[in-house]
């Protein structure tokens, strides 16, 4: 190859890895990485939670089927009130006024008012039918409700807030 070419690709590949480099310091402060889920109350220090410590909580189960899949599964996680009492905001959990945004690895938000969460309901599944869950496949971590339970669960709004793919759990007062 010509040293010309040579130098010119060399020259390049360093301005990419520099430009990549530079971006990803950059990035949102409140920014999770795959397989860590952020919890905590705007402008305030997250608690962050990998699976091996969402494993260590009490853990919710339930079968039920999904919009977004096939058949029935059996779904096993965190209560979301669990994980805010683990996070210091146990006393919020029922009472009206603030919101929890639910933030996905694509930057999706959704919001929940924290009134509707409920001690058990939803949950933050990491497993589905006893497996963990790849990226590919909704994971590492989903909000979701037991849909077959009751047609409150079944509307709209609740498959709104069903968000994959959970990178962060923030309460906006």
């Amino acid at each position: 190859m010509n040293q010309a070419i040579k130098s010119a690709l060399t020259g390049l590949a360093m301005a990419t890895v520099a430009t990549y480099a530079s971006s990803t310091e950059l990035q949102d402060p409140f920014y999770a990485e795959p397989g860590v889920l952020q919890v905590g109350q705007e402008d305030e220090e997250f608690v962050s939670f990998d699976l091996d410590a969402l494993d260590a909580l009490p853990q919710v189960s339930f079968e039920t089927s999904t919009i977004w899949t096939d058949g029935s599964s059996l779904y096993s996680g965190v209560s979301v009130a669990t994980l805010l009492e683990e996070a210091g905001m146990g006393e919020m959990i029922g009472q009206s006024g603030a919101t929890l945004e639910l933030v996905a690895l694509n930057d999706y938000r959704v919001q929940i008012p924290i009134e509707d969460i409920g001690e058990e309901l939803p949950i933050v599944a990491t497993r589905i039918d006893g497996e963990t869950v790849s990226i590919r496949e909704k994971g590492p971590y989903w909000l979701i409700y037991p849909f077959d339970r009751a047609a409150e669960y079944r509307t709209e709004e609740t498959y709104k807030r069903s968000i994959w793919q959970l990178a962060q759990m923030i309460v906006l007062e």
